[in-house]
């Protein structure tokens, strides 16, 4: 290449020339992308749910074309991983030429394929499909110890789910006990297979009217999926209330979170929470017989996969409530609430 001065048109010594150049410049000239990953791991586990929808599916004898969405929802779930893979490869540090013998490709070929802008957009679209934000790499983060019961699932706890993701399953479980095919949900309530498919699935969020819809017709109380619903929209908890409708929602909510959870035994719930909560304590409140403190009920909602944040609100209502009224005494056959002791 000459460069006959600035200002002045470059002139270079052949097409090829020309273009070496001009792919420099736009190296030079891009926007760093956002930091990635690592992806695969999330990832991976949204396969392995798609995949088990598959399976119960398969079970339920339902029909070929939600079969065949199910493979669909798969396999574009593979593309994703793989990218998510390959761009978690490159962040430990893997040459292209790594990734390229790996993925059976040339080297061009891979930075073409899976370019870190090119990821970028990948997960960006495949999170406005799924109606959640992209995952953003930050390295691992540590969690201090007063957090933990409220930021993060236990270790041992249930699989950890969006918001949404928790409500679809929650929908899915009463769904498998009442019986009912995708095609019989539909035509009751006036919708496509495909649609309510989705809704069960996860991937379309439903709206309040036909989750009462659906929990009247699972056999089951709509409340119990109020908390669920709201989380999965982003809203707030409702204002204060009447000390026993207080609790009953407080009880409703975390009867909802069982379900979704895939109702795992009292005894499976103390060993989630390392025994945090016992056995004892579970049943208890599951039944609506107690409301806890709260440090029993975040261990609680750890366990099964919830988020405590969301629960907070309800459990302050109820001794709120409790605590402010003239008369605290409870109508009979109430929860019986344990109140904090003062600290002195």
């Amino acid at each position: 290449m000459q460069n006959t001065g600035a200002g002045r048109r470059r002139r270079y010594c052949s097409t090829a020339c020309r273009r070496r150049a001009q792919r420099s410049r736009q190296v030079r000239s891009a926007p760093v992308a956002a930091v990635q990953g690592p992806l695969g791991g999330a990832v991976a586990a949204e396969v392995h749910r798609l995949a088990q929808q598959l399976v119960d599916s398969e079970i339920r004898q339902e029909e070929l074309g939600t079969l065949l969405e199910r493979a669909e929802a798969i396999r574009r779930e593979l593309d994703i991983y793989t990218a998510a893979a390959v761009q978690d490869a490159r962040h430990r540090g893997e040459k292209w030429e790594s990734v390229a013998r790996a993925a059976h490709v040339a080297a061009e070929t891979a930075r073409a394929r899976w370019g870190p802008e090119r990821v970028a957009r990948m997960m960006g679209l495949h999170a406005n499909e799924k109606r959640a934000a992209p995952a953003r790499w930050r390295g691992p983060q540590p969690v201090r110890l007063a957090d933990a019961s409220e930021t993060t699932a236990c270790d041992a706890g249930a699989d950890a789910l969006s918001p949404a993701g928790q409500l679809a399953s929650a929908l899915t479980q009463l769904q498998t006990a009442s019986g009912l095919t995708i095609r019989e949900v539909a035509e009751s309530a006036m919708l496509s297979p495909s649609f309510i498919s989705r809704v069960l699935s996860g991937d379309r969020l439903p709206t309040w009217d036909l989750v009462c819809s659906l929990g009247r017709l699972f056999g089951s109380d709509p409340a119990e999926l109020r908390v669920l619903f709201d989380s999965a929209h982003g809203l707030t908890a409702p204002g204060r209330q009447p000390v026993a409708d207080a609790i009953a929602q407080l009880h409703a909510a975390v009867r909802g979170l069982h379900k979704a959870a895939k109702a795992p035994t009292a005894e499976r719930i103390e060993q989630l929470s390392a025994k945090t909560v016992s056995a004892f304590a579970a049943r208890r409140v599951l039944s609506g017989i107690d409301v806890p403190e709260w440090e029993v009920l975040a261990a609680l909602v750890n366990a099964l996969g919830g988020r405590p944040l969301d629960f907070k609100p309800l459990w302050e209502a109820v001794h709120y409530t409790f605590l402010m009224c003239d008369d605290p005494r409870l109508p009979e056959g109430t929860a019986h609430i344990a109140v904090p002791e003062e600290e002195h």
